[in-house]
């Protein structure tokens, strides 16, 4: 069973989000790319409050988690999607280039996330093969949306820059959401390389990545930070050698 810290930071998380979502609609934040995040913790409240109703330990329980991840996956990929919009709208000028570089960083995501695939397929066999099969769909699932993220803002940030400089909530949004993804993906992936009940100290590792995750973005959104301000005017000095000038 879930120890009493375990329990503190679960309710911890619970309550963190349900501030994120108050926050965000007090402010009238609730435009792309907090709008999709909005919807991806009430499903996320919505699973905690589903799969509270059994025991932990239970059968129960894992039926309520597996009949529930399809709709929690949906809820992230649309968060994730709602944030690459977010992105694209800050350069509009490059058209068609941005589903471009975006599919070739969803490619690069893939190609790389496979690569644990053979050691992971290892586990699933026998009575395990429903939630070990699930397990790996959100490991890959968590694993491309992170990567994705951070190539793309990655590339982004070394390469171009926007007319505008980008809003400050959306910079926060994107960091928070590849690290919540992240820690998603890498505790998946410690579940499918041990036993069931195996990757504890991972889990609780998790419990406190999420709430750090969920404590930033309370305090972090500002109505300030979802403005678009110019880059800082920058004067350029011409400086002509003596020597040139004396010809």
């Amino acid at each position: 069973e879930l120890s009493f810290f375990d329990q503190f930071l679960r309710f911890l998380s619970i309550g963190l989000a349900i501030l994120i979502i108050a926050r965000i609609l007090h402010l009238r934040l609730f435009r792309s790319p907090l709008g999709g995040s909005v919807w991806m913790l009430a499903v996320v409240l919505w699973r905690d409050a589903v799969v509270s109703l059994p025991r932990y330990d239970s059968h129960a329980y894992t039926v309520a988690w597996e009949w529930t991840l399809p709709i929690l996956l949906l809820a992230q990929t649309w968060a994730a999607f709602d944030t690459l919009r977010a992105v694209a709208r800050l350069y509009r000028k490059f058209g068609n280039f941005v589903i471009r570089l975006y599919l070739s960083c969803l490619g690069i995501a893939v190609g790389v996330c496979c690569l644990t695939l053979p050691f992971e397929l290892h586990r699933i066999a026998g009575q395990e093969v429903l939630l070990r099969t699930l397990f790996l769909l959100q490991r890959c699932v968590d694993s491309w949306i992170a990567a994705t993220l951070v190539l793309v803002s990655v590339f982004l940030a070394f390469f171009t820059a926007p007319f505008e400089k980008p809003p400050r909530n959306l910079v926060l949004h994107t960091f928070l959401l590849s690290t919540y993804f992240a820690g998603y993906a890498l505790l998946f992936l410690a579940e499918n390389l041990t036993v069931l009940g195996g990757a504890a100290v991972v889990e609780r590792a998790q419990f406190i990545l999420i709430a750090l995750v969920y404590a930033t973005w309370a305090l972090g959104l500002s109505k300030k930070g979802a403005l678009s301000e110019p880059w800082p005017q920058v004067d350029i000095v011409l400086v002509r050698s003596v020597g040139a000038g004396s010809r």
